[in-house]
């Protein structure tokens, strides 16, 4: 049995199988980047795109799957024989006990791979200041947000302040910005945030005679003296200019305006019946686009991680106490 162990876990296996783990990789690096159109730029390690369907651009893939397996397999043989070893051999024990927990440590890693590949998502979501339901986390909202420039105008950061109602009615603040996400359940699940910014969802204008203001937002007509506005949508003009496009109906009929937003220019107001209205700010709304991410294989990570550091601790104390 024990030398039936000792072929399965053989080290000069273990090495080429490696090597081939490697050579698979590098295949199906070539691969993807020669298939842009076929790998989307968000799978990330889902293993089930993999399979749905099965083509042949994926043989890589496949061949990557059995490789690993195999290797598992004489991984694991190799730790069995570790073990058997280190019972009968008493003399250095910090050597074999550090070498065990470093291949303890890789097997983990590679289960914990595997099973990230196959039960993680990842999600590439908007998420606004109305809010929206995440799942397991509940409806997140945007709080704040901030941008945070350098002295030339350019952008440095983006710190935005999140607000989640989990189904329990727990309600947790997170603070986030590009390289801080919010983390829940220990690292299993994380918000990352790719990019935050305002977005104008309506405007304020005022009457000329009176100075009341009056709120426009897309699709919601507001009565005046005797019309109805209604805000149609933002764009920018050739020269850069945003600009409000707006519909007035009257006794006259329908008529077109096209408001500046911009107080300081000529075309920041529009006349309908006889009376001025003046652009006087934008309404505007945080909006940031971020990646959610489940990860349920954290906790195999960070006990491959703990097994590794063990192991480095104890071959570092071997090499001080070996004869020089």
């Amino acid at each position: 049995m024990y030398n039936l162990v000792k072929i399965i876990g053989d080290r000069q296996a273990g090495f080429i199988l490696g090597m081939v783990v490697v050579l698979n990789l590098i295949i199906g690096s070539f691969v993807m980047n020669n298939h842009p159109d076929l790998y989307p730029k968000f799978f990330h390690l889902n293993l089930n795109y993999f399979f749905q369907p099965v083509r042949v651009e994926h043989a890589w893939l496949y061949a990557l799957l059995v490789t690993l397996s195999v290797f598992g397999i004489n991984l694991l043989a190799c730790i069995v024989e570790s073990i058997i070893r280190m019972i009968n051999n008493r003399s250095g024990r910090l050597k074999a006990i550090a070498a065990l927990l470093f291949h303890i440590a890789l097997a983990v890693t590679l289960v914990a791979h595997l099973y990230e590949g196959f039960f993680a998502s990842t999600k590439q979501l908007p998420i606004m200041a109305q809010g929206m339901e995440l799942p397991a986390l509940g409806k997140v909202k945007i709080e704040s947000l901030k941008n945070i420039y350098y002295p030339d105008n350019s952008l440095k950061d983006t710190e935005v302040r999140l607000l989640f109602s989990k189904p329990d009615g727990e309600q947790i603040t997170k603070d986030i910005a590009f390289n801080e996400p919010a983390i829940f359940d220990a690292g299993r699940r994380q918000v990352v945030m790719l990019s935050g910014q305002t977005r104008p969802i309506g405007i304020i204008i005022s009457r000329s005679t009176d100075k009341q203001e009056f709120s426009l937002k897309p699709g919601k007509p507001i009565s005046l003296e005797n019309a109805s506005l209604v805000l149609q949508g933002f764009y920018k003009t050739e020269e850069d200019l945003p600009v409000a496009q707006l519909l007035s109906q009257s006794g006259s009929g329908y008529q077109e305006h096209v408001m500046a937003l911009d107080a300081g220019t000529p075309h920041s107001q529009v006349k309908i019946n006889d009376e001025v209205y003046q652009f006087k700010e934008v309404i505007e709304t945080p909006f940031i686009v971020a990646i959610v991410r489940y990860n349920p294989a954290v906790p195999l990570m960070a006990v491959s991680l703990l097994l590794a550091s063990i192991a480095t601790f104890l071959l570092i104390k071997w090499i001080r106490n070996s004869p020089q």
